[in-house]
């Protein structure tokens, strides 16, 4: 396959999951997603982060947001159409990737179709923008431009490479492994080429260690000026590192067993195809750089996934470029293998048709999700009765009857109603995950969150009735539960109960607007939508 053809053959790829993509663009936002669109309009009006929107993760998935809803408009479909954009560009520059590692055009297509194939997936929650998939595009561009400069040994691509693997980090702490890899690979091949001149090796170190850095001095020194750093340090090192202690080391083994299950459901087909991509790189003939930079590359993915162990689906997208370039080894290795006995040409065929059954399986395995599904059951088959569908309904509500000037808040992990709703937080907390965590600052979030409910109060108030609105996966309520019921006590006092809906497993949500005092919901997840009973501050102290 020419380099000419493999590029025509991989933008064909790319147009079917676009099209893909934009039939399903305009499904409903999940809770991260939620976070990062409400964190990017509040970026385009001017407020920045950590001001209203407390979390852990460094700022820069939040201001990539900003860049999407501006482009593409502040709606669901806007949003996911970005991510077609992120993803299109991340399938080409892994093909590029793989050309470069490979030395094979056949093995780079196949390689930049794999990670188009499995980035669509939903149970890896690939259809969402979560901030993985900005990380693996950062990442992958600076290695790219790592590879080229460490041939080209030019000083302005050293310094672009540093550039994007620093940003990685800032779309997410996980960027920081992709980083020491590229440093790592940096040393080894420089070390390799020309093993006696480590000055030379550690100037161009030195380069792109100081270049990674700008990204994030420079995030530092915005922060200081907006006057949130001190917001910043806290959630993303001092909470940071209590959320990571959580889960046990005992019980990540099943975890992580439980979720590999779990992701690979439809397309386990091509992750058993790259499995075997892995044990060809050592058993037939691969040179060897080849061998030590894929290997160290799939370790650095797979470490990429660990950090506090909870190994969500979407992490996995980190180990997605790794899982793809493995899958172009094992073409090009049973290519290879077969030309002993065919010509070079037709063994090329015949690897290059087993990848294409194998990916032809996935997609008629998932052809209702991938071509038929209606919007409103692709977020439901993936994520049940939680409120993501109706969230947009709820904002609606809120929307008619407020002004932009208004403070809403809402007493659970749904930060897509703010979004939805276009109207400002109330509080930070825009989770509430975090005040019934078994760690040590959970009494204090809870007290925190309170006093500036108390402080705003909201004229609308939405209280989530949903426990994986509140709880992680595994976790229990905390002894201390003084969230809850101040809450109660807050919503008796001070607001009117004005809308219920009432979420099924599956299914559509039952809605009851105004009229509500006769209404009795069925499902265990409901939730509650509350109007200020006055035009005046209510507040009620917590009882310490």
């Amino acid at each position: 396959m020419t380099h000419r053809g493999a590029l025509i053959t991989l933008l064909v790829v790319i147009a079917f999951l676009a099209i893909v993509r934009l039939r399903i663009a305009s499904v409903a936002l999940e809770r991260d997603e939620g976070e990062y669109a409400y964190a990017g309009q509040l970026i385009l009006q001017g407020v920045p982060p950590y001001r209203l929107v407390y979390n852990m993760k460094f700022p820069g998935v939040y201001y990539a947001y900003s860049v999407i809803l501006a482009l593409f408009g502040q709606t669901a479909w806007g949003i996911h159409a970005g991510l077609l954009c992120v993803n299109a560009a991340t399938v080409l520059i892994i093909y590029f990737l793989a050309r470069r590692l490979l030395n094979d055009s056949l093995g780079a297509v196949v390689a930049g179709a794999t990670f188009g194939i499995l980035s669509i997936d939903r149970w890896i929650m690939g259809v969402f923008a979560h901030a993985t998939h900005f990380v693996v595009l950062a990442a992958m561009s600076g290695l790219l431009v790592l590879f080229h400069a460490l041939e080209s040994k030019r000083t302005i691509a050293f310094i672009g490479a540093g550039l994007m693997l620093g940003l990685s980090v800032l779309m997410k702490q996980n960027g920081i492994f992709f980083l020491a890899f590229g440093l790592g690979a940096t040393v080894w091949i420089e070390m390799e080429q020309k093993p006696k001149s480590r000055g030379a090796t550690a100037r161009i170190f030195a380069l792109v260690v100081v270049s990674s850095a700008i990204p994030f001095m420079f995030m530092i020194a915005v922060l200081l000026a907006q006057g949130v750093f001190q917001n910043f340090w806290f959630w993303t090192f001092q909470y940071a590192k209590e959320y990571v202690s959580l889960v046990p080391v005992s019980e990540a083994i099943f975890v992580l067993a439980a979720q590999l299950l779990s992701i690979t459901r439809a397309n386990y087909g091509l992750w058993v195809f790259s499995a075997a991509g892995m044990l060809s790189l050592w058993m037939t003939r691969w040179p060897r750089q080849t061998r030590f930079l894929l290997t160290a590359f799939l370790a650095t993915s797979l470490i990429s996934t660990v950090p506090g162990f909870y190994f969500r689906a979407h992490y996995f997208i980190l180990l997605l470029p790794a899982v793809a370039l493995f899958t172009g080894v094992a073409v090009i290795s049973i290519a290879n293998r077969l030309a002993n006995a065919l010509s070079s040409r037709t063994a090329r065929t015949l690897a290059a048709a087993v990848f294409v059954v194998i990916s032809a399986a996935y997609i008629g395995i998932e052809r209702d999700y991938l071509f038929s599904m209606p919007v409103f059951e692709v977020s439901k088959s993936r994520y049940g009765s939680r409120p993501f569908v109706e969230a947009l309904e709820i904002a609606d509500y809120i929307r008619a009857r407020t002004s932009p000037s208004d403070r809403i808040g809402v007493l659970g992990s749904e930060p897509e109603i703010y979004f939805y709703a276009n109207r400002v937080s109330a509080t930070g907390y825009v989770y509430v995950y975090g005040l019934m965590e078994q760690q040590r600052y959970s009494v204090r979030m809870q007290e925190e969150m309170i006093d500036e409910l108390n402080a705003g109060h909201p004229k609308y108030l939405v209280f989530v009735d949903v426990r994986n609105s509140w709880l992680g996966e595994g976790q229990v309520f905390k002894a201390d539960e003084k969230i809850l019921a101040w809450s109660n006590r807050y919503l008796q006092e001070c607001y009117e109960l004005v809308g219920i809906a009432d979420i099924p497993p599956s299914g559509p949500a039952t809605f009851v607007w105004e009229n509500v005092a006769s209404y009795r919901p069925h499902s265990d997840s409901i939730v509650y939508t509350y109007r200020s009973r006055t035009e005046t501050p209510c507040s009620v102290p917590v009882k310490y």
